[in-house]
Parts: structure tokens; C-alpha cells; sequence
């Protein structure tokens, strides 16, 4: 088969090679016999081709402008890796004053105000935007014809750019409530999916084990763990039900003790308690932000020191100028002194 679509831009055209394969199946010999069609297709350009009466499209531009996205995602992820470096040797010099004054250690919520999570999204978007480009550019030469794993590359780029954009918005507060929400409500969701994971897949191998022969809802993992994910949301109960036949009334007592049993739990005490988690973070955040973020040691020891203002959210400054430089003004502090540095 041969695409001639692309002619149109003066492009060579996509060609494609069928494999068409017919199966009779008649192992069990019982005089019914089943018939598979199995098509595969492979993508390949169409050489030596030469295509002339149609309108002339130049497609340099667009590989100009491949090139020129390839070089704004290099320095974007220099740039943030810069940033990075920067922070993480901004910490240690802090964690080493802290150790050296007060004989202690900073604290995680303190190590996350040098830590810029942003920064390391960014990274993998232009990253993945790096490497779909150059597949892309390689495809309209006609050099490879890799297009899902093209597609793949640039739409995950695509998500992580749009998911960036949330950043902005933190700055403010009335737009930030999401973001604070799933940064306080993440790690006891984490935790907690880690435990109702362990029922979930106790589940999924039951119903593998003990309904695969007689559903074909349960005849593999992946299809059982769909089935259940279905069911957890109260979609398609009723087909679950009704497709298992009372053949064997052992097994079908057995499918409705598991399927009530497994909607029961996760319908009605996994989800709701997932839902109280978040919710319970959502109004923590809403009485923070009426009644101001606690500080930390790190926002403590700012606060005392005017070159360091904290911003109303409980946020210092530094979050607000860490893409332009790292500073760390120090002074002195319960006897201890430290010079001013600075780290660009």
C-alpha cells in the first residue's frame, strides 16, 4: 500500500507492506473449527520516487524550526540544571552552618526550600521535547518512520509543559489552593494506595486463580485488574455478574462472595477514606491560608532578618528569585557568624 497523501507537500510517499496471516484452529477436534486473522503492517519510505506536477512546498522550514525548539529545550534544561547545582550546594553550606552552630540537622521542609521540584519537571519535558524533535525531523527526511514512539516523545512533552504552566499560578494565592492541596494531600495518598494496593492485588490473583476458567473478564492479570478498576468506579457491574453461567455452583457462590466482598470494601471504605484524605488536606490548607502557614527553622531564622522577608504563604523570597541567582545573606545569629556569600 502506498500514501499519497504527503505527495501534495512534495514528500516522498509512505509506503506500507502487509503480512496477512489466516489460522485454522482444530486442536480440539470437536468439528468446530476457529479462524484467526492476524494483519501486521510495517512503515517504510518509498525510494528513488520522483514526483512532479504538484504545487512545491519547501519543508526546510520546518526542519529550521525543529532545529531552533532543539536549541531553546537545551537551554532551558542547562539553565535548570544550573539552578539545581546551584541549590544543592546553597544546602549543604546551610546544613553545615546548622551543624556546626546548633548541632543539629535541617529538617526535610527546610531542604525542600532549596529544592525547586519545577525544575526537575522542566528537565524531563525539554528532554523528551529533545529527543521528539530529532525523531520527528528524522521522519520528514525520510530516515526513519518511527512515528508512535515520535508521537509518544512529543505528547508527554506536551503534558509536562501544560502541568509547568500550575507554577505560575502558585504565585497567587487565590489560584494556588490545588497545588498546595495535592503537595500537602501526596505523600498520605502515596502511603496509603501502598496499603490498599496490597488488597487490590490479593484480589486481582484471586480472581485470576479461581475465575479465569469460567469469566473471560478474569483470563489474564491485566484483564482482571481492568475488571476490578471498572468495578471500582460502579462501571459494568451488572455484565460482571451476569456472564459467569451457575455451571458450577461452588464457583459461583464463590464469585459473589469475592465481587460483593471486593465492591463492598474499596466502594464503600477505600474510596471514601481516600477522599477524607484529601479533603482533609484541602481544609488544612483553606485555615493556613486564613490563619498563616507555619514557619520553619529555615523561615524562623529569615524572618529575624530583614534581608529575607517571608512572603504571607509561609514561602520565603528565595522561591521567587531562585531562576535568577542563589543568595544566602547570613549574619549574625545566637553567636555564630557567617559571612555574606553569594552563589550565581
Amino acid at each position: 500500500g502506498i500514501n499519497l497523501q504527503t505527495v501534495r507537500s512534495r514528500e516522498l510517499p509512505d509506503c506500507y507492506s502487509f503480512n496477512v496471516m489466516i489460522t485454522f484452529d482444530n486442536q480440539c477436534h470437536s468439528g468446530l473449527v476457529k479462524i484467526f486473522l492476524d494483519i501486521d503492517f510495517e512503515s517504510s519510505a518509498c525510494r528513488d520516487w520522483k514526483i512532479s506536477g504538484t504545487a512545491e512546498k519547501n519543508t526546510h522550514y520546518l526542519l529550521v524550526f525543529d532545529g531552533f525548539v532543539i536549541l531553546v529545550c537545551i537551554t532551558s534544561a542547562a539553565l535548570c540544571t544550573r539552578s539545581i547545582i546551584l541549590a544543592v550546594r546553597l544546602l549543604k553550606r546551610f546544613s553545615l552552618f546548622f551543624h556546626e552552630n546548633f548541632n543539629r540537622k535541617v529538617c526535610e521542609d527546610d531542604q525542600k526550600e532549596f529544592l525547586n521540584g519545577w525544575y526537575v519537571l522542566v528537565i524531563i519535558s525539554d528532554v523528551l521535547a529533545i529527543i521528539g524533535s530529532i525523531l520527528k525531523m528524522e521522519i520528514q527526511s525520510k530516515s526513519l518512520t518511527s512515528y508512535d514512539v515520535c508521537s509518544i516523545f512529543l505528547g508527554t512533552s506536551t503534558l509536562l509543559v501544560w502541568v509547568g504552566v500550575i507554577r505560575y499560578l502558585g504565585y497567587f494565592q487565590k489560584y494556588n489552593v490545588l497545588i498546595l492541596t495535592l503537595k500537602a494531600a501526596f505523600p498520605k495518598v502515596l502511603r496509603f494506595c501502598c496499603c490498599a494496593g496490597m488488597i487490590y492485588l490479593g484480589y486481582t490473583f484471586c480472581g485470576w486463580i479461581v475465575l479465569g476458567p469460567y469469566h473471560e473478564k478474569f483470563e489474564g492479570l491485566s484483564r482482571v485488574a481492568e475488571c476490578l478498576f471498572s468495578l471500582l468506579n460502579g462501571d459494568d457491574m451488572f455484565t460482571t455478574f451476569a456472564q459467569l453461567k451457575d455451571t458450577n455452583t461452588l464457583v459461583w457462590l464463590f464469585s459473589r462472595a469475592y465481587l460483593y466482598s471486593f465492591i463492598s470494601l474499596f466502594i464503600y471504605m477505600v474510596l471514601s477514606l481516600f477522599i477524607a484524605l484529601i479533603t482533609d488536606s484541602y481544609e488544612t490548607i483553606k485555615n493556613y491560608q486564613r490563619d498563616g502557614f507555619p514557619l520553619t527553622d529555615l523561615q524562623k531564622f529569615l524572618q529575624e532578618h530583614k534581608d529575607f522577608p517571608v512572603t504571607d504563604n509561609g514561602h520565603t523570597d528565595v522561591e521567587l528569585r531562585d531562576s535568577m541567582c542563589y543568595c544566602c545573606y547570613c549574619r549574625r545569629y545566637d553567636g555564630a557568624h557567617i559571612d555574606v556569600k553569594m552563589l550565581q
